[in-house]
């Protein structure tokens, strides 16, 4: 008969009639519980502190094991004062890893403790640089950087528990040792590290899992695991629904608050307080969902390790990035506020994101690939969530820095290609993870260029030596044979570092600084950055002597990068033969790292409190250059687009400049355009006579509407052939007429009585083949009544007296009466006929000049390429030297980084980055969709669906000197403001740095100086 089991009955499992118990070692589990309950209770920077000072403690406790209680309490309250006061603000603020190389790298540098022997130090420090590799690690990708994230991610936890483990242990065989670290690390969080298990399972952060219930089933492995998986599962949907109601938080926040503000009414320091208090509370839950998650994955490593790592592993990721968004949901609420300064901000919470998308990427590839349908379906969890947040993210990404997106969607491409590589392509694994790898590289812009660098000839040996020496016991099974083939790689890396970097392959010559040829544009967006640093020094040094430049070049960042990290990893990996291998050698290594690293410092450093001369002159420099611009722009529309070609006497055709509003439309009043000179007779209508003109008749009394047609409108925006007369006219004729007013009869004598009446019609033709059409008439009949017509019926005595003979008669001495009292009238029904030519003709215009201008906008040389050019030295240069002198400002701010990068960045109009021409192209657009007729009212047509401009346009802090056309007028008033919004920035970080709170150094070159010099001091004995 077949046993029932527990396992069938609860989750469906097959039945099995011998079930399988799992061993559960009490000391472990234990040891286990207390590193969660201690990360629970020891939150941020305070736990890496601890963490440090417990693996040195416990190293110390096994070299003096029968030291007292007060000997221990008084080493372990000396080191943790060493490190509190070594310890800056800035310090503690930095992300946990970077502070981890710090606190031992300041316990290294005091003698005191057993730093350097201590095994679980070692271990901290190789989780953050990569003592230990997996088969699937592309080791170029771990030596340049881009597994920085996934690497700390991976190796985190079983680095953290292992210290926990070894001071628990320590503490469990030494009274001395618990007291000590009860009362210098424990107590002030209420952590006893003497707790037994029944103890520490009681603790309230376990409230989410229930870890009796899956020990009681550990004599049927199976029901055991699925009863572990059953409570993960739990756990991950607990955050899963979080995430959901963080990422609506997020939505709302960017409203308020959005990246290249300004910022609404609700964006206040108020509001910013309830976001963090938010964040807070999440974090708390987070954490103790972390310590389920920890314990559940440890319980299910004693049946089956390899899911209790991968189920670890995909724990680690859903949280890193729950916790990462969390921290910018309430990040973004300060974004707009004066001296607002941020701790994570979206370029740092995509590189927590990518981090723990890589270590999921990684793991199927170790023993095979896992079709574990659980495990399956929590990795699908995650990347829909990725991609929700991705999706809703999109327009904001944007706005902070415009390549996000596209790494974004990449990163997901590739993600889905999981299923695929699941299911058995071990060989698509390694190539999904090393994809995702440069994707993640590529968000930092400064370290892009060493995808470029390491397929260079020269780092040949390099590249080579890093494949098969990084991991050499991972790859080959057991510890490089010999000292002397140690020395090999050992030597090409120290070479790459020290020597390579600085090579012509890999660095731009600082003289090209001094070649007025070369366009800095050009040069940078040719070599980026890195390849470009000491050509930056030597432009930063003409533009502000006070900027020093370096009496030897320094090397290429990325590629000393390349042989630093890689130098590092091996002498971690290697500590034997790295301990014969002079001190010196690294040391060299980390002198040139220091200069590369303190000269890109020097870009941002303030002065005298402020923001630098550097960065100052650039700013001013820019605003400048808009300012040129807009004067550019407003005289290539005054003497190239508002102008017509007019025949002289001779037909001759001359360019006539004009002015008048060039967008104007029907929602406005139109402003009278210049009226032609008046003509000092008036001809009849009909016939050759002519009349003094009177007062009242003069071409500016006609309709605005006429005016303008007539001052400006042509039928072509070119030069017409000569002699050819093709522009509207206007004129005038008159109309003499009586007005009768009564007949007699006198014995067959009829007279005719009337008042004469004359018209005089200001006349319009669009051109000279068209009709005459009066615009404008004045009226007036003479009081006086005379006799026009005698008719004789009897007898010959007819008589008549014309319009014209009665006109000559009154004229001129008449015209004074005519002046004074005629009726004028305007032919509103020809105005409104001619409105649609008008609107027509300027639309074209208007359309005409963007399309121009965008033309002008690829063309090299005149007034608008020139001030774009200086538009565009000045932006890049800012970039630049924003990313070398200011990238933690950069990583941390988004409005710096939107202002910059952005969507809504200050307008550029780079060959790579042209948004001022798209933005022209864009608008005559605009137009083009109207076709043969006048597009519908809109004063804002040029503006309209224009992807880096805002509509309404940005608040002007300088409304002066325009160009006078809606599009332009936004253009430089959104560059103003935005540049301004920078300066605001730059001046809040040097406020930072002045005051101690805030410190600059390239991110990536950093963490590898302080691994470096940590691996140093591990690995040698003085």
């Amino acid at each position: 008969m077949i046993a029932v089991t527990a396992a069938s009955v609860l989750f469906g499992e097959p039945a099995s009639a011998d079930p399988v118990p799992v061993t559960v070692p009490q000391a472990a589990l234990t040891d286990r519980a207390f590193g969660q309950v201690a990360e629970i209770h020891i939150e941020g920077a305070d736990r890496i502190k601890a963490v440090v000072l417990s693996a040195e403690f416990a190293q110390w406790h096994r070299l003096h094991p029968n030291a007292t209680a007060a000997q221990a309490q008084t080493q372990l309250t000396t080191r943790k004062q060493l490190l509190d006061s070594s310890l800056t603000a800035f310090d503690l603020l930095v992300p946990e890893q970077d502070l981890l190389l710090k606190s031992v790298d300041i316990l290294l540098a005091a003698p005191g403790g057993d730093t350097r022997t201590s095994p679980e130090i070692t271990g901290l420090v190789g989780s953050v640089i990569g003592k230990t590799l997996e088969p699937w690690d592309t080791r170029e990708e771990l030596a340049s950087g881009a597994l920085r994230t996934a690497q700390w991610l991976r190796g985190r936890d079983d680095a953290l528990a292992a210290a926990w483990s070894a001071v628990r242990q320590a503490a469990a065989a030494s009274a001395p040792v618990a007291t000590a670290w009860n009362a210098v690390l424990g107590a002030p969080f209420g952590v006893d590290i003497t707790s037994n298990y029944d103890e520490l399972r009681q603790d309230p952060g376990f409230a989410h899992v229930d870890l009796d219930a899956i020990l009681a089933l550990q004599g049927d492995s199976v029901a055991y695991v699925a009863a572990a998986k059953q409570q993960l599962a739990s756990l991950h949907a607990q955050l899963l629904g979080l995430s959901l109601e963080i990422r609506l938080e997020i939505g709302e926040n960017n409203s308020k608050c959005p990246p290249e503000g300004p910022p609404s009414a609700a964006c206040t320091a108020a509001a910013k307080k309830a976001a963090e208090d938010r964040d807070k509370a999440r974090q708390q839950t987070i954490s103790d969902v972390k310590a389920g998650v920890g314990m559940v994955s440890t319980i299910i490593g004693f049946a089956d390790p390899a899911v209790g790592k991968k189920s670890k592993v995909i724990g680690e990721a859903v949280l890193t990035t729950i916790s990462a968004i969390s921290k910018y949901a309430a990040a973004i609420t300060g974004r707009g506020l004066a001296d607002s300064i941020f701790s994570t901000a979206t370029l740092a919470m995509t590189g927590n994101v990518f981090g723990a998308v890589m270590s999921i990427v990684g793991l199927f590839g170790s023993s095979g690939p896992s079709l574990d349908a659980q495990i399956l379906a929590q990795v699908n969890a995650l990347r829909n969530e990725v991609r929700a947040l991705g999706d809703e993210m999109r327009a904001s990404f944007a706005r902070v820095e415009a390549q996000i997106n596209t790494v974004y969607a990449n990163m997901m491409a590739q993600f889905d290609k999981l299923n695929a590589a699941i299911a058995g392509n071990t060989a698509q694994l390694t190539l999904v993870q090393q994809q995702v790898a440069q994707l993640g590289l590529r968000l930092e812009d400064i370290a892009a260029t060493v995808l470029a660098a390491i397929g260079d000839a020269t780092l040949h040996d390099a590249r080579a030596d890093i494949n098969k020496y990084i991991g050499y016991l991972e790859n080959f099974g057991q510890p490089i044979p010999t000292y002397n083939e140690f020395v090999g790689p050992e030597n090409e890396f120290h070479l790459t570092s020290t020597q390579l970097a600085s090579g012509a392959a890999f660095v731009v010559p600082r003289t090209d600084a001094d070649n007025p040829a070369l366009d800095p544009t050009t040069v940078l967006n040719s070599f980026g950055e890195a390849r470009s640093i000491n050509y930056l020094a030597r432009v930063a040094n003409g533009r502000d002597p006070s900027m020093a430049e370096p009496a030897t070049p320094v090397g290429n960042p990325t590629v000393w990068n390349l042989g630093a990290q890689a130098y590092a990893m091996l002498m971690l990996q290697n500590p034997t033969y790295a301990a014969q291998v002079s001190a010196g050698r690294a040391a060299q290594i980390e002198a040139e790292g220091t200069r590369i690293a303190d000269l890109a410092a020097s870009f941002g450093r303030p002065a005298n409190g402020n923001a630098n001369g550097l960065i100052t002159g650039l700013i001013n420099e820019y605003v400048a250059a808009t300012n040129e611009l807009s004067t550019a722009l407003r005289a290539f529309r005054s003497n190239e687009v508002q102008v017509r070609y007019e025949p002289d006497a001779n037909g001759v055709q001359v360019k006539t400049l004009k002015d008048y509003d060039l967008f104007w439309d029907t929602d406005k009043p139109l402003t009278p355009a210049p009226a032609k000179a008046d003509e000092a007779t008036v001809l009849a209508c009909e016939g050759s006579r002519h009349i003094d003109r009177p007062s009242n008749v003069r071409y500016d009394l006609m309709s605005n509407t006429v005016r303008a047609l007539q001052y400006a409108y042509t039928p072509r925006h070119d030069e017409p052939p000569a002699g050819v007369r093709e522009l509207p006219e206007v004129g005038y004729c008159y109309t003499p007429s009586w007005v009768p007013t009564r007949i007699t009869d006198n014995g067959g004598v009829i007279r005719a009585y009337g008042k004469l009446r004359l018209q005089i019609h200001s006349r319009f033709r669009l051109n000279s083949s068209a009709a005459w059409q009066n615009s404008r008439t004045a009226d007036y009949t003479w009081p006086d009544e005379q006799v026009y017509q005698v008719y004789c019926e009897f007898f010959s005595c007819n008589s008549q007296t014309t319009p014209e003979q009665a006109l000559t008669q009154k004229w001129p001495s008449g015209r004074y009466a005519f002046a004074n009292g005629a009726t004028a009238t305007n032919n509103t029904a020809l105005d409104a006929t001619l409105t649609p030519t008008l609107r027509g003709f300027l639309q074209a215009r208007q359309k005409s000049m963007y399309d121009r201008v965008r033309d002008l906008s690829t063309q090299v040389s005149g007034p608008v390429p020139t001030a774009l050019k200086k538009v565009n030295t000045s932006a890049r240069l800012l970039q630049a030297y924003t990313r070398l002198g200011l990238p933690n400002a950069l990583d941390s701010d988004d409005v710096l980084s939107a202002n910059l990068f952005g969507q809504y960045q200050i307008p550029v109009n780079m060959p790579t980055d042209t948004k001022i021409g798209n933005a022209y192209a864009k608008a005559s657009g605009n137009y083009a969709i109207c076709g043969s007729q006048p597009c519908s009212l809109d004063p804002s047509r040029p503006l309209r669906d224009q992807v880096s401009l805002k509509v309404p346009c940005e608040p002007a802090v300088d409304a002066s000197n325009l160009p006078g056309d809606p599009l332009g007028d936004c253009l430089i008033t959104s560059a103003r403001s935005r540049a301004n919004a920078l300066m605001q920035r730059y001046e809040v970080w040097a406020d930072q740095m002045t005051a101690g709170l805030h410190r600059e150094r390239v991110p990536w070159m950093n963490d590898t100086l302080l691994g470096l010099r940590v691996t140093t001091r591990l690995t040698h004995a003085n």
